[in-house]
């Protein structure tokens, strides 16, 4: 199952707010309920660890957008965007120094808040794999986020891996899986040779298939694809175990 990316909105005028949670919706992302000011909007991410956070500089109360900004990215982590009509060079000036994930100037159209959206997750994921790069590389396992944690999963502990559109389902022999935004092909690079693709959407631990079929294999007792690309490359390291 995808899951679609959690948006949390932060904007202080109402309509605007709706129009932006419909462009959110028809564009199968999962906004949540808008919220219009700094303490609202921190008990909403609190409690539901949103994947980005639209926000509006301008709100109303003593503590502005850049103020939420600033929290934001101290207390929890989230990347952000800025939605605003204001661009003079001061509040640009503040905002900046926050490091949005984005900045989009409204008016803007569906396709705007999509290219923004997409860019700034991007970002954000790539700015994740150079801080991992930098630490000290694990041979035996891969960590994996899950619910706001990184959990370790050793390499002899993962069945099988499935493509899901934009993420990548990976189903361990303890039952548990975890869901990973990232391109299948490149998520498999990461991964030793034991595990290997037998279809355009599944890769498989090698040491626990259990049988090999025309178009399928049994990896304990799961029926998993075997396209005609992948047979011969399955069935040589099969056979000659």
């Amino acid at each position: 199952m995808n899951l679609p990316l959690k948006i949390a909105i932060v904007e202080d005028e109402p309509l605007i707010a709706e129009n932006i949670y419909r462009s959110l919706v028809a564009l199968n992302y999962a906004p949540l309920p808008p919220v219009s000011n700094y303490t609202s909007a921190i008990e909403l991410i609190n409690t539901e660890r949103p994947d980005l956070v639209l926000l509006d500089i301008r709100l109303s109360g003593s503590k502005d957008g850049v103020d939420l900004a600033a929290e934001i990215k101290s207390r929890f982590g989230v990347p952000f965007i800025y939605l605003t009509s204001d661009s003079d060079p001061i509040t640009i000036g503040r905002a900046k120094k926050t490091y949005p994930a984005g900045y989009i100037l409204k008016p803007f159209t569906k396709s705007d808040l999509y290219s923004v959206i997409e860019i700034a997750i991007e970002k954000d994921n790539f700015a994740k794999e150079k801080l991992a790069e930098r630490k000290p590389e694990l041979s035996d396992c891969i960590m994996i986020k899950h619910n706001k944690a990184m959990v370790k999963v050793p390499f002899e502990d993962i069945l099988y891996i499935q493509s899901q559109h934009v993420y990548v389902q990976v189903n361990t022999i303890g039952g548990r899986s975890f869901l990973v935004r990232s391109a299948f092909q490149e998520y498999l690079t990461r991964f030793p040779s034991f595990i290997m693709r037998t279809h355009r959407s599944f890769a498989v631990n090698v040491h626990y298939i259990d049988a090999v079929f025309a178009d399928y294999l049994l990896v304990k007792n799961i029926k998993v694809p075997l396209s005609s690309a992948f047979q011969k490359s399955v069935s040589d390291v099969f056979f000659t175990r």
